[in-house]
């Protein structure tokens, strides 16, 4: 399925890619299986929301059973 990335996350890994989260049953794997998958960005993810198909998620809520979209969206900030 599609994941996008963001802001400097987009720079370090590309603004679109795919996965298979297979086994994933809550966005806390999910967001396990993005840090084995795109290393370059592991230490940046836990500050990061997730959305699922448009929606953001905890950690601790259930995946939907058809996902159609990931974004990882770091922390916003402006003046």
């Amino acid at each position: 399925m599609k994941i996008k990335f963001f802001a400097h996350l987009a720079l370090k890994v590309g603004e679109e890619s795919q996965i298979n989260p297979v086994g994933c049953k809550v966005v806390g794997d999910l967001r396990d299986l993005i840090s084995s998958e795109f290393p370059e960005i592991a230490l940046d993810l836990p500050n990061c929301m997730l959305a699922v198909n448009m929606e953001f998620k905890q950690d601790e809520d259930h995946l939907p059973e058809t996902i159609e979209e990931i974004a990882v969206i770091p922390p916003v900030s402006g003046g």
